[in-house]
């Protein structure tokens, strides 16, 4: 891993701690093509957990933006979520 991913991880730990009392309900936000079979694979990270998701097209049909909703324990869970995230092609965290 970069140490810029690692510096970026240890502030939005700090800033999660900060902002919320945990767990706490969690918003992601993603981008992917709209063709990509890495929307399953976003979709399977979070089947471990209660969740709710919900996908849109773009208007050009050429992207998805991925949203899930989820009730997270700690923002090192949160944490946890998004770095099995950026291991997907293109993928485009929010």
């Amino acid at each position: 891993m970069l140490k810029d991913n690692k510096e970026f991880y240890k502030r939005l730990e700090k800033q999660l701690s900060l902002s919320s009392d945990w767990p706490s309900i969690y918003k992601f936000k993603f981008i992917l093509k709209s063709d990509s079979i890495n929307i399953d694979t976003l979709k399977n990270i979070f089947n471990d957990i209660d969740s709710k998701i919900s996908s849109n097209l773009s208007s050009s049909k050429n992207f998805m933006s991925i949203t899930i909703i989820a009730n997270m324990e700690s923002p090192l869970e949160v944490i946890k979520k998004y770095k099995l995230a950026s291991e997907i092609e293109g993928i485009i965290s929010l």
